[in-house]
């Protein structure tokens, strides 16, 4: 049967359910990337009206001049939307003096492409930090939100892939929002360096007309100058940042990926991921692959990449305006946003597979620390003796397939007698406490441990944090607004 148009040829078998509109999306972003000319235009007509206005208030056009430069440059925006040859500056300004006349090459006084580039790039980048903030914030939401849901969820934790102590899913996760609110706290950082000025630095050496910087930064809704006009047409070290937070941020979801992908594995059987996180394989009926966490991964490496060459294109490269530069793309940033979006989808729609994770524990030996603790706490012990004595029993029980969960008092007297040179007898109640995983759980209940009560105070904590963040993500948003009202309001009065 041939399927009709508007399904999904790729959904098939173990992944028929809809791909997650994340996952589209990201998808579609990344099959149409837009170049960075295109994408950051607006600001660049942001600036022509900006500066058009101040040329006007500052009497150095007339205020009809201005008028009709405003009016011809929205009309060459629009112009711009299907013809993209037009987005590079002089395109632009030759198409506006052939829409208004000479008079547009009044818009070009007092200015240069240099601050007028890095202007426009400040003005992309500052609007991409905050999209990519407000990404990672919903991540950290989304995660918090299903941390609660998984308190109970006792799990073994891993380091270098082995067993090694009981944790919970929701302990886990929370490592990840914390992880996530230290990019917030980059982003923010690197919107403060690029939310600056450069306008009014012309080539490099500033000009002779008294053009107003102060006004056309307001109007552009900057926060400050970039006040040194050589340090304005030669910085890039804020989209360079930009670029290490998104490899960093990249990196931490690849991670994450990394271990659900294990975790989900036919081996582990410790998480099951949604259908709607996942594809098939053509020939094998029985697989449902996490294509998207390999990707996801893939995308990390991308991201690694780009910061190299950004950050390589400046190596020994003189300190002023030059095209060396290599530039964050957008698919870069768009790429950044939507794995954010991706991952967030992934952990909010698991199931873990709880008896699994049980069932791992009982088979494993991550009760073992608690094991040797319990005999420092009993008798007095070095912490390396008990560890030692616990080896001792460990090797025994693997070498006699005895589970953790069946080791006995006897086998601890054997192994001390060894060990110390004295049998030490654990308490039969004392030893079946150190060898519940559960329990184990909740003796950790110190700040930031795995306890649920522990957890529940990190979750609220975390959250009082998003609420923060927020707050100051709109009031950037909010300032950006007031600012292009403003730049309208001053038009009009034109």
């Amino acid at each position: 049967m041939v399927k009709p148009d508007n399904e999904d040829w790729e959904r098939f078998g173990r992944a028929s359910k809809t791909a997650s509109p994340y996952i589209q999306e990201i998808y579609a972003w990344r099959e149409s990337p837009k170049s960075f000319d295109v994408a950051s235009y607006y600001g660049q007509i942001q600036i022509h009206r900006a500066h058009t206005v101040m040329l006007a208030e500052e009497n150095i056009i007339t205020n009809e001049e201005a008028s009709e430069i405003i009016t011809g440059i929205k009309k060459i925006e629009k112009q711009a939307e299907t013809d993209p040859k037009l987005v590079t500056y002089m395109s632009t300004e030759t198409a506006l003096i052939k829409e208004i006349g000479e008079i547009g090459g009044k818009m070009h006084i007092g200015r240069s492409r240099n601050d007028l580039g890095h202007s426009q790039r400040r003005i992309f980048y500052r609007d991409q930090l905050n999209r990519l903030i407000g990404a990672v914030i919903e991540f950290r939401k989304k995660l918090t939100a299903t941390a609660s849901s998984h308190l109970d969820v006792v799990m073994p934790g891993y380091t270098h892939w082995r067993q090694a102590q009981p944790i919970t899913l929701a302990h886990y996760i929370m490592a990840h929002v914390e992880a996530a609110g230290r990019t917030v706290e980059r982003l923010e950082g690197i919107y403060s360096r690029t939310n600056l000025s450069p306008m009014g630095s012309a080539a490099f050496a500033g000009t002779g007309w008294s053009v107003n910087r102060l006004r056309v930064m307001e109007l552009l809704g900057f926060d400050k100058l970039v006040e040194n006009t050589h340090d304005a047409v030669a910085a890039i070290d804020y989209y360079m940042e930009l670029s290490a937070a998104i490899s960093i941020h990249m990196s931490n979801l690849s991670r994450l990926a990394e271990d659900f992908q294990v975790w989900s594995s036919d081996e582990f059987k410790l998480i099951e991921l949604d259908e709607a996180f996942a594809g098939t394989s053509s020939i094998m009926p029985q697989k449902k692959n996490p294509l998207i966490l390999e990707q996801v991964k893939s995308y990390s490496a991308e991201a690694i990449g780009a910061t190299v060459s950004t950050m390589v294109s400046m190596k020994g490269v003189s300190y002023t305006n030059t095209v060396d530069r290599v530039m964050l793309e957008p698919v870069i940033i768009d790429t950044a946003v939507g794995s954010s979006f991706v991952m967030a989808g992934v952990v909010e729609t698991i199931r873990p597979i709880r008896e699994n994770m049980m069932k791992r524990l009982s088979e494993g030996f991550s009760t073992m620390t608690d094991l040797a603790d319990t005999l420092v706490r009993l008798y007095g012990i070095s912490f390396r003796q008990a560890h030692d004595i616990i080896v001792q029993v460990t090797l025994e029980s693997l070498r006699n397939g005895v589970l953790a969960e069946n080791i006995s008092s006897e086998m601890i007297e054997k192994a001390s007698t060894e060990i110390v040179g004295k049998a030490l007898k654990m308490p039969e109640e004392s030893l079946q406490e150190a060898l519940d995983p559960v329990l184990n759980v909740n003796r950790r209940n110190g700040l930031g441990m795995p306890a649920p009560e522990s957890v529940r105070v990190m979750i609220q904590g975390q959250r009082d944090e998003v609420n923060d963040e927020e707050l100051r993500h709109n009031t950037r948003l909010d300032k950006l607004t007031l600012a292009r009202d403003k730049l309208v309001e001053a038009e009009n009065m034109l």
